[in-house]
């Protein structure tokens, strides 16, 4: 039986005593100082509550959620969802925000009345496929995937043991292909891919009236991808690639005589837009803001603009938003003390979804999530909730997007642009 609101076994951070798990120290990426780290007490599996017990406060749930101390236990115990993060490594980071906003989702469903599913967490290295590990795991009936996770084996896993797959913060090259794996109908993106930034860029550019420009990226295959993405998005509008090649122009930021052929071919054509298909901070980035170009032309980057330059600069701010941001933002740093970002978004949105799954609607949970419709109204949580009850379709009001994903298929958002 599902534990009540405000049970300690509804965070419980398992030891898992099989090869592919580890269980390291937690960091963060930015430390709220307000932010409490209590222990977990150690549980048998959840047993239904007393009447007092059930009123616990909130604070007490997410104390649960986001507790720290590791419990050792021989065999898993059985939990609703099951939440992956990186155990190593850059993305390691992560790891504290997305629990974060994912315990803000708990604690607002369990204030619409609605018991919270109950969670396990697990490391894995980045990269490192699933199946191992969760074989000698009890089933979870909904699984979050870690940030950038290797779509392939997630989609074998999720068609072989029939498994709805949520994936927080997938959005690089790897989404294109998604569609296309086994699996793929299992596989929920929660966030826009990257791909959206580039089309975004191509219509602000077309927007000012700047309809031609050279593009220049750097020689990642993410780049060449999203290089060939924004030339379709901005042919479709018109706008016309120039250069010796009439297409995006591969160059090292590390090689000067790349860098003067393409100072020499901006000052031939003088382009009324400069676009840079790159990585924030890359060589490239760098070697680009040193350089002088023409007063005339426009920088152009698929992120936001942070520093001034002696040109015009356009970019495109990373961080989507969908219908329920400005709420959520106000809630979440009242609740840790600091503004969310996107991972701290992506938390809360997965929890959403966490916590609507687990509404039972004539005698069901939803972990198919086939309650969901992409094309219904957006809804407030405590709503989307109660719609939920009723057997209704729903879709929550997402907080990293609009929430109109389908299996395979990320989500569309708002991306501002910003200027200079």
């Amino acid at each position: 039986m599902r534990p009540t609101v405000g049970t300690a076994s509804l965070g419980r951070e398992i030891h898992l005593a099989f090869a592919g798990w580890t269980v390291p120290a937690m960091t963060t990426a930015e430390q709220a100082p307000t932010a409490p780290r209590p222990a977990l007490r150690a549980l048998e599996a959840p047993q239904r509550q007393t009447g007092g017990q059930r009123l616990l406060s909130t604070a007490a749930l997410a104390a649960a959620l986001l507790g720290t101390q590791t419990l050792a236990a021989s065999v898993p115990l059985n939990s609703d969802v099951r939440l992956l993060l990186p155990s190593e490594g850059l993305l390691a980071g992560l790891g504290d925000g997305l629990r974060r906003g994912y315990g803000l989702a708990m604690e607002q469903s369990a204030i619409c009345g609605v018991t919270p599913p109950s969670l396990q967490l697990g490391w894995l290295p980045p990269g490192a496929d699933p199946g191992p590990a969760l074989q000698a795991a009890s089933r979870s009936a909904l699984l979050v995937a870690p940030p950038a996770a290797p779509l392939e084996p997630y989609g074998l896993l999720a068609d072989q043991q029939r498994l709805t797959v949520l994936l927080p913060l997938q959005r690089g090259r790897s989404l294109e292909g998604l569609p296309q794996l086994r699996g793929s109908d299992r596989l929920w993106p929660l966030v826009p891919g990257r791909s959206l930034e580039v089309d975004r860029l191509a219509q602000a550019l077309l927007a000012d009236g700047l309809n031609k420009a050279i593009v220049v990226r750097d020689r990642s295959a993410e780049s060449q991808a999203l290089a060939e993405r924004f030339e379709a998005s901005y042919a479709n509008g018109n706008g016309q690639v120039i250069g010796p090649t009439a297409a995006a122009v591969a160059v090292d930021g590390d090689d000067p005589a790349a860098l003067n052929r393409l100072a020499a071919d901006v000052d031939w054509y003088r382009p009324p837009a400069l676009v840079v298909i790159t990585a924030p901070g890359s060589p490239l980035e760098q070697a680009i803001r040193r350089a002088p170009w023409p007063e005339t032309t426009l920088l152009a980057w698929p992120f936001p603009v942070s520093a001034a330059m002696a040109q015009r600069q356009i970019g495109v701010d990373a961080l989507s938003r969908g219908p329920g941001w400005s709420a959520f933002a106000r809630s979440f740093e009242r609740r840790w003390g600091y503004r969310p970002g996107p991972v701290e978004g992506a938390g809360y949105d997965t929890g959403l979804m966490a916590a609507l799954a687990s509404v039972r609607a004539r005698g069901q949970a939803g972990w198919s999530l086939d309650w969901f419709s992409a094309n219904a109204q957006p809804q407030p949580l405590c709503r989307a909730l109660r719609l939920r009850a009723r057997g209704l379709a729903v879709r929550p009001m997402g907080v990293s997007s609009r929430l109109d994903l389908s299996p395979g298929v990320p989500p569309t958002a708002n991306l501002q642009v910003s200027r200079r």
